[in-house]
């Protein structure tokens, strides 16, 4: 009989069957209540509180095997996690097993090749400095802690992707422990469907333990922000509605309504990876129609632009909502949505932001599942809290904003914006892929042993 997603439990093991499966194990096995559980059972946002019996903190693949197997063997619900940063909370389960990749930190870099091999606990800032000490780079986004795995295997994007593609789209081999416990190695000339399914819907397919990166070259940017009064923001918003149809693929945008000593603001964020004198002309236009509160745009360092941030508060005690989509265009039925949610909050740490996508890599469809390539504006509504008293106040804002958003949305979403929503959603992110998606998971995942994901359900056999 086949096993669905409710069929994996939260079965209670003997202590002994825990013992014997820790002595066995090279890295280091945290149980229910053990050294260090409170810490490790944690996910970035703090409203997932969920309590795993488990948490296999592997040294190698052998340990992922092992962790795969067992749980298998005790039918048992599995979560993966890579950075823990997933908004929907997937790095962590209710009474299974959470395999933790975080002790997996080892990397190769073969600059000459323009190539970077890495285990799949290195996180997104770790491997900014490795590439960067060589004047290279994967386009990845700007928020150090991620990992880099469920991100760029969800597509992972950044600052260099309208003119260099997604994480995934720079992805060149990996090896991955599907859910029989079997090592495989993908890529354009081994298991060819595992590598195009796991380039943009990868955690429904195993454990990817092993990545290998192309690499390119980027040493500085032009970068910086320009911010302006909120009660200005339906004027710049406009302005850019037309500014963004001619700009090169070398520009990346990010506009969002952010707090403000003494108000709240729109931050408009650039990043211009080509000419800096070329970069200057591009943004002209930009910098000089609405003379902005502050103007911090220069040259800077790539490695710099990568460490300054995205608006989201640090690591710490903090609970998150979000709701994310797509809009073609910003209308004015929309700017009035925006306005009227953006300026009245439930605290400093809600509001939206959207990112322009444009250029080859956004415009035209590319050989693997990523299903997120849409010109426009990529938006999420989010508020971030830390007091259990702000949570429905917070929570409740997000679900109205973007019920008055949605029916004004195409309809399309990123699939590492989503949190837990209804299979709807879902099949929306995945797009024309998921009948292909579901396809390859019933051959290499047929029980659908890793359903702690966006999940795409195998085909019945």
């Amino acid at each position: 009989m086949k096993k669905t997603n409710g069929d994996f439990r939260a079965n209670p093991l003997d202590p002994r069957v825990l013992s014997k499966f820790a002595a066995h194990f090279d890295g280091r096995v945290i149980l229910n209540g053990g050294y260090g559980y409170s810490r490790a059972r944690r996910v970035w946002n703090h409203a997932v509180d969920s309590y795993p019996q488990l948490i296999a903190q592997c040294a190698n693949v052998d340990d992922v095997v092992r962790s795969v197997d067992f749980s298998r063997r005790h039918n048992l619900v599995t979560a993966v996690r890579s950075g823990g940063h997933s908004f929907a909370g997937h790095g962590v389960c209710d009474g299974g097993v959470v395999i933790d990749l975080s002790l997996m930190k080892l990397a190769e870099i073969a600059p000459i090749n323009r190539k970077v091999t890495i285990q799949t606990g290195v996180l997104a800032g770790e491997l900014d400095c490795l590439t960067q000490a060589f004047k290279l780079a994967v386009p990845l986004g700007s928020c150090p802690s991620v990992g880099v795995a469920g991100y760029s295997l969800g597509g992972g994007e950044g600052c260099l992707t309208p003119k260099l593609g997604y994480g995934c789209d720079n992805l060149s081999r990996a090896e991955i422990v599907t859910a029989d416990g079997k090592i495989h190695s993908a890529s354009d000339h081994q298991n060819k469907d595992l590598f195009w399914a796991i380039r943009g819907a990868g955690a429904n397919f195993g454990v990817a333990t092993k990545l290998e990166f192309r690499l390119h070259p980027i040493e500085t940017v032009l970068s910086g922000h320009l911010k302006y009064p909120f009660r200005q923001a339906r004027k710049v918003l406009t302005f850019l509605n037309d500014y963004l149809l001619r700009v090169p693929s070398e520009l990346f945008l990010i506009a969002a309504v952010l707090p403000y000593p003494g108000e709240r603001m729109l931050d408009v964020g650039v990043v211009w990876s080509g000419d800096p004198t070329k970069g200057e002309r591009v943004l002209r236009p930009l910098r000089k129609f609405l003379r902005p509160v502050e103007d911090t745009i220069k040259l800077n360092a790539y490695l710099d632009e990568q460490r300054a941030g995205t608006g989201t508060p640090e690591d710490g005690d903090y609970s998150s909502h979000r709701r994310s989509g797509h809009l073609s265009r910003l209308s004015t039925d929309i700017l009035d949505v925006i306005d009227e949610y953006a300026s009245k909050p439930p605290s400093e740490s809600s509001g939206i932001t959207l990112i322009y996508w444009h250029g080859p890599w956004s415009s035209r469809r590319h050989d693997n599942a990523f299903g997120f390539r849409r010109v426009g504006f990529e938006y999420w509504v989010h508020s971030y809290w830390q007091k259990v008293s702000e949570y429905q106040r917070s929570w409740n804002w997000v679900e109205r904003f973007f019920a008055a958003l949605e029916p004004l949305s195409t309809g399309a979403v990123y699939v590492n914006g989503l949190e837990n929503e209804d299979e709807a959603r879902i099949r929306a992110a995945y797009g024309e892929h998921y009948a292909r998606l579901s396809q390859i998971k019933s051959v290499y995942d047929p029980d659908n042993f890793f359903c702690v994901n966006q999940n795409i359900k195998p085909v019945a056999q």
